[in-house]
């Protein structure tokens, strides 16, 4: 969900130059014009999404390779359509979620954090070498870019998918080479640029989380809500890790759920894979995703993090004991025991 702090590649560093000005910190980017993150909600804006990457899966074998791989029921994705999905360990833990679009029946995408598409190909590929399916990382062939509260250019023959994401808008993923006469474009649209800083407020006010590579292999996909968020079907029969997933929804509880934070955090110092501490000073739960507003004054900082849900109402915890945060509303209500 947060941004993966990478270093922006040089085609990025070219494309961001021909926008409003901007500025970057901690891997973030920040449009000069862009307000503050929480008079976002009602605001149309365009955001280019530099920290994400993107998996191609293509072959006669590709849907039902990736029907025993995820989380997702991936014969019931029509062509054009998106959905959440995980792929884990046999142990039920997550290598890592993300959306996953249907090209045709033979030829899928995976759109997820850049900074875990190594991780992902390595574990799907144990798998696809028994399988006519290709697994191939083309982050560095398209670019994504987010709308929200605004309707993308549909008609564009630069343009290789679009994906509808949850309750927060679409992102669109087009040829790199084609960026000129896209950009040229999206000037019809009366939307305002926001960097990827803000996108990730967005995705953190809508309840998402994504796995990054401080916590691969951590969490299983109901600590993350997957269960809530449509990523899991719980009737499509077997893929790996199945069996715990399941027998965590039918038989035993889900723990720990994520849920988002606030907090004035001194020199946006948070990242993922801190310790959220009680009064005691005890550990119940770890930043899965960080985003900071430098816009707000004071800086505000807002995440997502993975918590006991015992304890996710309780007002005196803190990040290693240093930094207080509050605990948010989710825009779903969880009940913790994985029982819808």
């Amino acid at each position: 969900m947060s941004a993966s702090f990478n270093t922006l590649d040089t085609w990025w560093q070219d494309s961001l130059g021909a926008l409003p000005a901007q500025s970057h910190h901690n891997g973030q980017s920040y449009f000069n014009s862009e307000p503050p993150f929480t008079t976002l909600i009602d605001t149309a804006s365009i955001h280019p999404l530099h920290q994400l990457g993107l998996i191609s899966i293509e072959g006669p074998d590709a849907s039902r390779f990736l029907q025993g791989q995820l989380t997702a029921d991936i014969e019931a994705l029509a062509i054009g359509e998106s959905t959440l999905a995980a792929h884990c360990d046999p142990k039920g833990r997550m290598h890592a979620n993300f959306y996953l679009y249907c090209a045709t029946k033979d030829h899928y995408l995976l759109q997820l954090p850049i900074s875990v598409v190594d991780t992902a190909l390595t574990a799907l590929n144990k798998y696809a070498v028994f399988s006519k399916a290709t697994l191939t990382d083309i982050s560095t062939e398209y670019a994504a870019f987010g709308f929200a509260k605004v309707n993308p250019v549909p008609d564009n023959t630069d343009l290789l998918a679009s994906l509808t994401i949850n309750t927060v808008g679409s992102i669109q993923w087009i040829k790199r080479a084609a960026i000129t006469h896209y950009l040229s474009s999206l000037e019809i649209l009366d939307a305002q640029w926001c960097g990827s800083a803000a996108w990730e407020y967005r995705l953190i006010n809508a309840g998402l989380s994504f796995v990054q590579p401080q916590t691969v292999g951590e969490f299983i996909p109901q600590m993350f809500n997957l269960d809530y968020l449509g990523g899991i079907s719980f009737t499509k029969g077997c893929y790996t890790g199945q069996e715990i997933i399941a027998r965590m929804k039918y038989r035993g509880k889900v723990k720990r759920r994520c849920f988002p934070f606030i907090t004035t955090a001194a020199n946006n110092t948070l990242t993922i894979g801190d310790e959220c501490l009680n009064a005691e000073g005890q550990l119940i739960g770890t930043i899965v995703g960080v985003t900071n507003d430098i816009k707000n004054t004071p800086a505000q900082s807002y995440g997502m993090v993975a918590i006991k849900v015992a304890d996710a109402e309780e007002a005196s915890l803190s990040i290693k004991g240093e930094t207080a945060i509050t605990i948010t509303a989710l825009p779903y209500a969880v009940d913790g025991d994985g029982d819808k």
